[in-house]
């Protein structure tokens, strides 16, 4: 996928294609924008021309360090999740940082990408802050996070900012076609419209099914405040269905959790599901649900079997 081809955001596309077109690409980049809005499909396309072979167009898509990008597999591209805050240390920091003086094994430059820095620790950051205030030659750090407000003054001082926002229905249906052809228009339409203009929540709708998904989360909030642990556990057991299903509920009901905790607090949210959880049920544990869900997303990152993943979400849910 190239720059041309994402959604909306026409003001970061331009500055981008610019400093690509003219190699001039910043060495520190903080992506921020709400869940879905592209973050990490921008990340990659950054990834891609930084490790592109063309001697032309860059990222060009067809030669060997794209196709190894786009099939994630490129030694030269470095990604650590920080839904987990263990990967986001002061240690595993120190090691990026070690790791960034070391030459690159194929391309013309390597690539760190910290995804979801919002656990990011003040130590953690200033621990990076060695490495960004002088940056080897040919190397490039890309930081995705939900907000640049999350991260040290020091930290995006020393970063170009680029934001995210969700676009146009219109552009949303386009974007969402052309990346789910075989998903019907009357079907894209509804997503984007329950999404209004986000993107990958879009896609996780369609990728799940909008009705099944969306009935399942709503019920399991609704379980959450009538403290019903065995209709809690019936529910969470059900997305035992397959891991992708379990993945997708997992991102919608963090996401629900997250604007929950927003409405909350007087602030004006779209989700019509997170604003029915603020109303009933209490702040703090809304904030533990949120804290909770995470942690669940990061569990099925790994090979974790579903059936037990959803007896611990039940109990995580819980307590």
């Amino acid at each position: 996928m190239l720059l041309s081809e994402f959604a909306g955001n026409d003001k970061v596309t331009t500055e981008l294609s610019e400093s690509m077109k003219n190699d001039i690409l910043p060495h520190t980049i903080i992506i921020e924008g709400e869940k879905g809005t592209g973050k990490q499909t921008l990340a990659n396309m950054i990834s891609q021309y930084c490790v592109c072979l063309s001697e032309d167009r860059k990222p060009c898509g067809i030669c060997q360090g794209c196709m190894k990008a786009q099939k994630k597999i490129h030694p030269d591209i470095v990604v650590v999740n920080g839904e987990n805050s263990a990967e986001v240390s002061v240690d595993s920091i120190r090691n990026i940082r070690a790791s960034a003086y070391i030459k690159a094994n194929e391309a013309p430059n390597k690539v760190f990408v910290l995804q979801n820095c919002n656990k990011m620790l003040a130590p953690a950051q200033n621990a990076f802050l060695k490495v960004l205030e002088e940056p080897p030659e040919n190397v490039v750090f890309v930081m995705t996070v939900s907000s640049a407000s999350n991260l040290l003054q020091t930290v995006r001082s020393r970063a170009r900012i680029f934001s995210l926002y969700p676009v146009s229905s219109e552009e949303a249906l386009l974007a969402v076609k052309r990346q789910m052809p075989e998903k019907s228009d009357e079907e894209i339409r509804q997503a984007v419209s329950e999404s209004e203009g986000n993107i990958g929540t879009a896609m996780v709708l369609l990728n799940s099914g909008t009705d099944e998904i969306m009935q399942l989360v709503e019920q399991i909030y609704a379980a959450i405040f009538l403290s019903s642990e065995y209709q809690l556990l019936v529910l969470t057991s059900m997305l035992a269905k397959n891991r992708s299903f379990a993945v997708n509920a997992a991102d919608l009901l963090t996401e629900i959790a997250a604007e929950a905790v927003k409405a909350s607090l007087g602030l004006k949210v779209k989700s019509k599901a997170a604003a029915d959880a603020a109303k009933r049920i209490p702040q703090n544990r809304l904030i533990h649900i949120q804290n909770q869900l995470q942690k669940a997303r990061s569990v099925l990152n790994t090979n974790i079997n579903l059936n037990f993943f959803c007896t611990w979400l039940c109990s995580a849910l819980r307590s």
